[in-house]
């Protein structure tokens, strides 16, 4: 069981994306780290654990030969969720290369076979988690300071009120320029680009948010606030989004 509030599963959905987008860009000399360090994540964050363990089934998977081409990894969410994570944990212990033993064969020219492996095998996959950990999003209401217990059972979440789940550690806003800040971070509203996707744009809005209560917090850490910008450097989108985002960077960074 995992107590957490929602700005902590705000911060674990920051976290994901950034690894999930930063593998779903890869190339055949990034691709095999990426995958690693997407892997070890989920390994090691309890919520996500928890979902994808209880769906695991020894019988959606048997080893394959490097090279193998997957037209489809199952019919349903327990299925697809099982095999891939038990190929991509397969593949990252027993083969070498991205492009050839893992991502090869899915398309003619080898850069974009990698590109149709990580948008046919690993995003449905991806998509699963981050569907999971919108629904407990939901499940906790608004109240951002109320700590919830999250149990998990058969890759289903169960949201209660934690113990003294109001009890929070008191915070008192530090001396960064809230006027400037604010003034950032409207800018960036204002140049999210209507071509995005609503869940994108969801995204985006999730991140201003976790970068604007640390930022304002008296012990703000500097490790999810560089998680965020990251993420939102790495929103392919106009020139005038990412000027945006830069000079919220920089305010950042020169506190």
């Amino acid at each position: 069981m995992k107590k957490i509030d929602k700005k902590q599963l705000k911060i674990v959905s920051m976290e994901f994306r950034n690894i999930a987008n930063r593998v779903m860009n890869c190339n055949r000399d990034t691709g095999m780290p990426l995958l690693k360090k997407l892997l070890a994540y989920i390994d090691n964050n309890e919520i996500i654990s928890e979902y994808v363990r209880g769906y695991l089934s020894p019988d959606d998977f048997q080893e394959v030969k490097s090279g193998t081409i997957f037209n489809s990894m199952g019919d349903t969410e327990q299925e697809e969720v099982s095999h891939t994570y038990q190929y991509l944990k397969y593949a990252t212990d027993n083969f070498e290369y991205f492009d050839c033993d893992i991502a090869s064969g899915y398309a003619r020219n080898i850069d974009d076979s990698i590109k149709e492996f990580c948008y046919r095998i690993i995003l449905p996959f991806v998509n699963y988690i981050e569907t999971y950990l919108v629904q407990i999003g939901i499940k906790m209401g608004y109240d951002e300071d109320v700590k919830y217990a999250i149990t998990v059972s058969g890759g289903t979440a169960q949201v209660n009120i934690a113990d003294n789940g109001s009890d929070i550690d008191a915070t008192q806003n530090n001396s960064m320029g809230i006027t400037q800040l604010n003034a950032l971070i409207t800018g960036i509203f204002n140049n999210i680009p209507d071509s995005l996707d609503d869940k994108t744009k969801e995204q985006i809005r999730d991140s201003l948010d976790v970068i604007k209560e640390e930022a304002q917090s008296s012990k703000p850490q500097g490790k999810i606030i560089k998680t965020a910008i990251a993420f939102l450097r790495g929103i392919n989108s106009t020139t005038q989004f990412a000027a945006a985002v830069a000079a919220l960077a920089q305010f950042i960074s020169s506190i």
